[in-house]
């Protein structure tokens, strides 16, 4: 189906398509030393919250991005443009995310085991550190200055299962 629409400059064309980009972005900040032990550092969202060890698993996962640059103390990202798998849209889906991360690993290779992920920071919303921030992404809008802190030297609470 084709919506159509007139005015005086076109007269009668189809109507334009808005192409509206939706998802998040901001800055992770880095404090303290890189541990040399670090093999790569990825920011990933969990749809539901971390409640369970079960809970920090591939099929929770909302949002992975590729290997962020190691040795920087800031890394401005955007999900439009950080999605590890091409099977992940471009596009995070609207919907509430309930826990936003930055993990490290030291494996050699890309792991998704949860034993593997050590998280160095997490979204904040307000400043209130006592509880992960919740990432709520509307229909049609891109949702910035979700900015992440991780401190090498004194990490945040690691969730169930951690290490």
């Amino acid at each position: 189906m084709m919506l159509v629409s007139c005015d005086s400059e076109h007269g009668i064309a189809p109507k334009p398509i808005v192409d509206t980009e939706f998802g998040f972005g901001g800055n992770i900040v880095f404090y303290g030393a890189w541990p040399d032990s670090v093999k790569r550092i990825i920011l990933v969202v969990f749809k539901d919250p971390l409640i369970n060890p079960g809970d920090f698993v591939i099929t929770n996962i909302g949002f992975l991005s590729f290997e962020l640059p190691l040795g920087v103390q800031t890394y401005q990202y955007s999900s439009l443009d950080s999605a590890l798998f091409p099977l992940i849209p471009d596009d995070i889906p609207p919907s509430v995310y309930h826990y936003v991360a930055v993990v490290q690993q030291s494996t050699d290779e890309l792991s998704l085991d949860r034993r593997d992920w050590f998280v160095t920071g997490i979204y904040y919303a307000n400043a209130d550190t006592t509880a992960p921030g919740v990432l709520t992404i509307p229909e049609d809008a891109y949702v910035d200055d979700i900015n992440i802190y991780c401190d090498f030297e004194n990490p945040p609470p690691q969730p169930p299962g951690g290490n």
